[in-house]
This record gives C-alpha cells, sequence and structure tokens, in this order.
C-alpha cells in the first residue's frame, strides 16, 4: 500500500516538472530570419496592437502569420495575417524556462522525499502495545 502512494507521488512530482513553466521572450530580428517557421507568437506593431499567432514566418520583407478568429462551432477557423517588418516592434515566442522549471520540480521531489522521510519516522515510534494502567509504567 504504502508503495502505490510512493509511486503515486512521484509519477505526480514527474507530471508536475513535465509540464514545465513557459515565458514570453523577445526573439532578436536575426534569429527570426534564421529559423523558417515559429509557433505560438506574439506580435507588437509600431502602433501598438498586439496579435497572437498561431505560427508565423518570415517571406522577404513581410511577416506572414496565422490568427485564430473566435466562431461558434466545431471547426477552428484561421485568418492570415501580413505585416510588413517595418511595422513589427518586438517579435516574442513562448519558451520553456528550465530555472523556473527545475525549481518547481526540485521543489516537488523535496516535498515527496519530506512526507516519505516523515511517514518512516511516525512509523518507527510507539510500536508497543498501549498500557491499561495509569500512569503508564515501563514493563519489566
Amino acid at each position: 500500500m504504502r508503495a502505490g502512494r510512493v509511486l503515486r507521488a512521484t509519477l505526480c512530482s514527474i507530471w508536475i516538472a513535465g509540464s514545465g513553466c513557459t515565458t514570453l521572450r523577445e526573439i532578436p530580428r536575426e534569429e527570426v530570419a534564421a529559423r523558417p517557421e515559429k509557433l505560438t507568437v506574439r506580435v507588437t506593431t509600431t502602433d501598438g496592437l498586439v496579435y497572437e499567432l498561431e505560427s508565423a514566418r518570415i517571406e522577404a520583407d513581410t511577416l506572414v502569420g496565422y490568427h485564430r478568429v473566435d466562431v461558434e462551432g466545431p471547426v477552428e477557423e484561421f485568418t492570415t495575417l501580413k505585416l510588413p517588418l517595418d511595422q513589427v516592434r518586438t517579435i516574442g515566442a513562448r519558451r520553456i524556462d528550465w530555472y523556473r522549471t527545475g525549481l518547481v520540480g526540485g521543489l516537488s521531489l523535496a516535498a515527496v522525499v519530506a512526507a516519505g522521510l516523515s511517514a518512516k519516522n511516525k512509523n518507527k515510534g510507539g510500536g508497543g502495545v498501549p498500557c491499561e494502567r495509569e500512569p503508564c509504567l515501563p514493563q519489566p
């Protein structure tokens, strides 16, 4: 039974650490042109408009991206958005932040180890038969 609890706690910790923590980081212009396509990109224009694009790529001097349109129904719809690069202020993409992911995973692992040690120490103590007399005297 205890092995089942430990296994569940370990799997839960792995799941939490595996999901990772992501952060939105700006992509330098040189790197944008070097990679053919980006997924989940946030673009800010010089006018202050912000677009969330499902995917984006650079074609000559234009940023071409696909924007999800909110519609009712089971089928998702996308529109194509073309922005000249001189109107783009920043391009950011979600990336895994390994520092935060390691911190969350490490804390989860420490909590599992602490709970295991606590349960182990709890099971060591006592263990004897409760005495029936008051006050309880050590038995010879």
